[in-house]
């Protein structure tokens, strides 16, 4: 499929575009993330990662979907208010690994908690 060819606007682009947000300790943080990629994002502890990722981009890609669900079901769901952001393009489906451990396994990693690992490992083979 063709970026021209793409069913939604959001896919007519290849990266999620921020500009000015402004989320917890964000201030004016602007970043271009690619689309069909694996994206890391590092830093110090405070640095704004957990903001930018699952207070900016994952709430307003959860915001978005819930738009789509009928009257009815939308006035069952808690109210979703938009990011502090000026401008946040090419959002679509987001999947997100919370923080969070999951299982009692120390050792448990984002591949196999997604059993995603077998497919990183070919994949990252084939580099």
């Amino acid at each position: 499929m063709t970026l021209q060819e793409a069913s939604h606007p959001a896919d007519r682009h290849d990266r999620i575009r921020v500009v000015g947000a402004r989320v917890h300790n964000l201030r004016d943080v602007s970043v271009e993330i690619p689309k069909r990629r694996l994206t890391v994002f590092t830093g110090v502890s405070g640095s704004g990662k957990s903001s930018l990722v699952f207070a900016t981009i994952a709430a307003e890609s959860q915001r978005l979907i819930n738009e789509t669900y009928s009257a009815f079901l939308q006035g069952l769901m808690p109210t979703m208010a938009r990011p502090d952001v000026d401008v946040l393009e090419g959002i679509t489906t987001a999947i997100i690994v919370d923080q969070e451990r999951i299982g009692a396994n120390a050792r448990s990693t984002v591949g196999t908690v997604t059993d995603t690992n077998d497919l990183l490992r070919i994949l990252f083979s084939r580099l």
